[in-house]
């Protein structure tokens, strides 16, 4: 069988070995990171919707699980934003389901946690990786090149409520690029957002 949603398993330094779910096409997403390694984004939205089917991405996992050994993790990350799939919380309800002994993971650029149902499907999972890039504006919007609509403090506090209920843990992730979010102001500004949100760690790119 050929897998268009799911890809793997490969060798994670920070997850063992994963399984990845993509749960958007190429490239939809509600930011456009100059960083980015999947490229620009073709896609830039907000709007939640049934990018990829449930019933494509339990087929294929159906069918990875008859004939292969269970992974580490179960990630959901890939070619845009996963959060955006507004069946999210009901495919990892399915993997939790049929594979309660394997942990899920979710990255996501954090945009969409200010949506209380997108923090309730997020609580299913064991572990979530925010990104969290910049404090300020200037830095937020010329890193991140943000879908309109979206706010830096919107971001943050998204992950400050999600973290004072997720029973899970959380990596922080923060992308540094010389110029932009490195001055000690910036840092700062950061340090104080990562004091507030309290991870159990936090990753530097």
């Amino acid at each position: 069988m050929s897998y268009h949603h799911i890809f793997g398993p490969v060798p994670s330094r920070r997850l063992g070995i994963s399984l990845g779910v993509d749960l958007v096409t190429h490239k939809i997403c509600s930011l456009d990171c100059v960083y980015c390694e999947c490229g620009k984004t073709t896609c830039l939205t907000l709007e939640r919707g049934p990018y990829v089917p449930f019933e494509a991405v339990k087929t294929e996992l159906d069918h990875y699980w008859k004939h292969n050994e269970d992974p580490d993790y179960i990630t959901f990350s890939g070619s845009g934003e996963p959060t955006l799939n507004q069946d999210l919380g009901r495919v990892i309800a399915y993997i939790k389901e049929q594979k309660p002994g394997v942990k899920v993971a979710v990255l996501t650029n954090s945009t969409l946690l200010k949506d209380p149902k997108v923090r309730q499907e997020l609580a299913l999972a064991d572990l979530v990786v925010p990104s969290l890039d910049a404090a300020s504006k200037a830095a937020f919007t010329r890193l991140n090149r943000p879908v309109k609509g979206v706010s830096v403090q919107d971001i943050i506090q998204g992950i400050q409520v999600f973290a004072l209920g997720f029973t899970g843990k959380i990596w922080l992730e923060i992308f540094i690029l010389p110029g932009v979010n490195d001055t000690d102001k910036e840092l700062k500004a950061l340090k104080e957002v990562i004091l507030s949100i309290a991870p159990e760690m936090v990753q530097l790119n």
